[in-house]
Protein backbone atom coordinates (compact mmCIF):
# COMPACT_ATOMS: atom_id res chain seq x y z
CA UNK A 1 0.00 0.00 0.00
CA UNK A 2 1.40 3.52 -1.00
CA UNK A 3 1.21 7.05 0.52
CA UNK A 4 -1.65 7.69 -1.47
CA UNK A 5 -3.69 4.77 -0.78
CA UNK A 6 -2.50 5.49 2.95
CA UNK A 7 -4.40 8.64 2.28
CA UNK A 8 -7.21 8.18 0.75
CA UNK A 9 -8.06 6.01 3.89
CA UNK A 10 -7.35 8.31 6.09
CA UNK A 11 -9.48 10.58 4.21
CA UNK A 12 -12.56 8.16 4.89
CA UNK A 13 -11.88 7.34 8.29
CA UNK A 14 -12.19 11.41 9.39
CA UNK A 15 -15.39 11.36 6.91
CA UNK A 16 -16.74 8.84 9.12
CA UNK A 17 -15.35 9.36 12.50
CA UNK A 18 -13.16 5.96 12.27
CA UNK A 19 -9.91 5.46 14.20
CA UNK A 20 -6.86 5.16 11.94
CA UNK A 21 -5.69 2.54 13.69
CA UNK A 22 -8.48 0.66 11.96
CA UNK A 23 -6.22 0.55 9.09
CA UNK A 24 -3.93 -2.00 8.57
CA UNK A 25 -0.67 -1.87 7.01
CA UNK A 26 -0.36 -5.71 6.14
CA UNK A 27 -3.49 -5.48 4.53
CA UNK A 28 -3.75 -4.14 0.72
CA UNK A 29 -5.90 -1.12 -0.06
CA UNK A 30 -9.16 -2.98 -0.87
CA UNK A 31 -9.08 -5.11 2.13
CA UNK A 32 -8.74 -2.25 4.13
CA UNK A 33 -11.30 0.05 2.31
CA UNK A 34 -14.11 -3.25 2.67
CA UNK A 35 -13.34 -3.39 6.30
CA UNK A 36 -13.40 0.49 6.53
CA UNK A 37 -16.60 0.44 4.72
CA UNK A 38 -18.14 -2.08 6.95
CA UNK A 39 -17.32 -0.45 10.46
CA UNK A 40 -18.74 2.46 8.53
CA UNK A 41 -22.00 0.82 7.64
CA UNK A 42 -22.15 -0.43 11.04
CA UNK A 43 -22.06 3.32 12.63
CA UNK A 44 -24.37 4.57 10.48
CA UNK A 45 -27.01 2.21 11.32
CA UNK A 46 -26.61 2.09 14.70
CA UNK A 47 -26.60 6.11 14.41
CA UNK A 48 -30.01 6.27 12.83
CA UNK A 49 -31.05 3.19 15.32
CA UNK A 50 -29.89 5.68 18.28
CA UNK A 51 -31.03 8.74 17.02
CA UNK A 52 -34.73 7.13 17.16
CA UNK A 53 -34.53 5.89 20.27
CA UNK A 54 -33.36 8.82 22.02
CA UNK A 55 -35.94 10.92 20.55
CA UNK A 56 -38.59 8.43 21.54
CA UNK A 57 -36.60 8.73 25.24
CA UNK A 58 -36.83 12.49 25.41
CA UNK A 59 -40.09 12.27 24.09
CA UNK A 60 -41.49 10.30 27.34
CA UNK A 61 -39.58 12.45 29.43
CA UNK A 62 -40.87 15.83 27.97
CA UNK A 63 -44.44 14.26 28.57
CA UNK A 64 -43.36 13.60 32.06
CA UNK A 65 -42.12 16.61 33.03
CA UNK A 66 -44.64 18.31 31.37
CA UNK A 67 -48.13 17.05 31.63
CA UNK A 68 -50.30 20.27 31.98
CA UNK A 69 -48.79 21.18 28.44
CA UNK A 70 -48.85 17.43 26.71
CA UNK A 71 -52.65 16.97 28.16
CA UNK A 72 -53.67 20.90 26.64
CA UNK A 73 -52.07 19.47 23.17
CA UNK A 74 -53.64 16.18 22.90
CA UNK A 75 -56.77 18.81 23.87
CA UNK A 76 -56.26 20.62 20.74
CA UNK A 77 -55.76 17.63 18.70
CA UNK A 78 -59.20 16.68 20.15
CA UNK A 79 -57.97 13.20 21.82
CA UNK A 80 -57.29 13.21 25.33
CA UNK A 81 -55.26 10.33 26.11
CA UNK A 82 -55.72 10.61 30.24
CA UNK A 83 -57.87 7.59 31.32
CA UNK A 84 -58.93 9.25 34.75
CA UNK A 85 -59.86 12.51 33.20
CA UNK A 86 -62.07 10.96 29.86
CA UNK A 87 -62.73 12.74 26.52
CA UNK A 88 -63.69 16.51 26.59
CA UNK A 89 -67.25 17.56 27.59
CA UNK A 90 -68.72 19.70 24.74
CA UNK A 91 -71.91 20.89 26.53
CA UNK A 92 -70.33 22.46 29.33
CA UNK A 93 -70.32 25.71 28.47
CA UNK A 94 -68.50 28.34 31.31
CA UNK A 95 -70.39 31.70 31.60
CA UNK A 96 -69.21 34.46 33.56
CA UNK A 97 -71.85 36.59 34.02
CA UNK A 98 -73.76 33.69 35.64
CA UNK A 99 -70.82 32.92 37.55
CA UNK A 100 -71.04 36.50 38.59
CA UNK A 101 -74.54 36.65 39.49
CA UNK A 102 -74.64 33.51 41.37
CA UNK A 103 -71.73 34.73 43.35
CA UNK A 104 -74.07 38.20 44.09
CA UNK A 105 -76.92 35.99 45.50
CA UNK A 106 -74.82 33.99 47.69
CA UNK A 107 -73.49 37.33 48.87
CA UNK A 108 -77.07 38.50 49.07
CA UNK A 109 -78.46 35.59 50.96
CA UNK A 110 -75.74 35.87 53.95
CA UNK A 111 -76.14 39.95 54.41
CA UNK A 112 -80.04 39.04 54.65
CA UNK A 113 -79.73 35.73 56.93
Amino acid sequence: MNALEFRHLKRFCDKYGIDYYEIDNTLTYYENLKHLRSIAHMLTQTLDTFEIERMAELQKQYIKEHPIAYYLACQMAGETTAADIGPPIEEFKFSLKDYVNGRNNQSLQKVSA
